[in-house]
C-alpha cells in the first residue's frame, strides 16, 4: 500500500465518488491510497483495518481451505466498498482480500474513527444498506442449485435498479461464473426473448 500525499487529488476523489454524502461527521481523516496488482489488502494475519472505497480497479475476497484451494467469497469492480463487515462486527475470521488489478482507493482508518462512526447516523444507515445488499444478493443468487441463467435473471430483475447488465465483467463478478458460462447464459436468454441487447456487452431484462 502506498499513500498518495496529494490533498487536491484526495479532495477531487472524495467529491467525484460522492463519499462525503455517506457521513455527517466532519473532519474525518480520509487518505488516498494505491495498491499494486496481486497485493493483499487483508489476510488472516493482517485483518482489514480501513474502510476502503475502491475508485479504480478490481478486488477479490476469498478463503483458503486446508488443502490450499480457495473459496471465492466475492469479486468487486470499481466503486466497491470494503470494511463494512469489519466495522459492524469485530472478531470475524479474517479473509484474504487481493487486488486483481492496480487499485486506487479512499481509505478511512476504522479503529481511530470508530467512536465518531458509531455515533454517525448517516454512516450507520449506509452500513446497514450495504449489509442488507450482501444478504439479499446471497439469498437470491447464492444458491448452488441455481443455473447461471436463473442467477442472471434474478440479479437483473431484483437486485439491479436499472435491470441492465453492463458488460460481462459485472456479471462474472456478481454471479461467480466464468465468461464462457455467462456468455452461454446470455445467448440462451436472448434467444428466448428474456434479454434484449442494448449495446456492446449491455443487456436489459425484458418485461421491466
Amino acid at each position: 500500500m502506498e499513500y498518495i500525499r496529494d490533498k487536491t487529488a484526495l479532495e477531487g476523489a472524495l467529491q467525484t465518488a460522492g463519499i462525503p454524502a455517506h457521513f455527517e461527521t466532519e473532519g474525518l481523516n480520509f487518505r488516498l491510497v494505491s495498491f499494486e496488482k496481486g497485493e493483499l489488502l487483508s489476510s488472516p494475519v493482517r485483518p482489514l483495518r480501513d474502510l476502503l472505497f475502491v475508485l479504480e480497479g478490481t478486488v477479490q475476497v476469498y478463503l483458503l481451505r486446508e488443502d490450499g484451494s480457495s473459496i471465492l467469497i466475492s469479486r468487486g469492480l470499481g466503486q466497491t466498498v470494503l470494511g463494512t463487515v469489519e466495522f459492524a462486527r469485530r472478531g470475524l475470521p479474517a479473509l484474504f482480500t487481493e487486488a486483481t488489478s492496480d487499485l486506487l482507493c479512499v481509505a478511512l482508518p476504522l479503529e481511530e474513527n470508530r467512536a465518531a462512526l458509531e455515533a454517525d447516523r448517516v454512516f450507520l444507515r449506509f452500513v446497514l444498506a450495504r449489509l442488507t445488499d450482501m444478504v439479499l444478493s446471497y439469498t437470491l443468487i447464492g444458491q448452488p442449485q441455481q443455473t447461471v441463467e436463473e442467477k442472471l435473471m434474478v440479479f437483473l430483475r431484483y437486485i439491479k435498479p436499472d435491470h441492465t447488465l453492463h458488460g460481462m465483467a459485472e456479471g462474472m463478478a456478481q454471479l461467480h461464473c466464468s465468461r464462457r458460462q455467462l456468455q452461454r447464459a446470455v445467448r440462451g436468454l436472448c434467444g428466448r426473448g428474456k434479454l434484449k441487447r442494448s449495446g456492446r456487452g449491455i443487456y436489459v431484462a425484458k418485461g421491466k
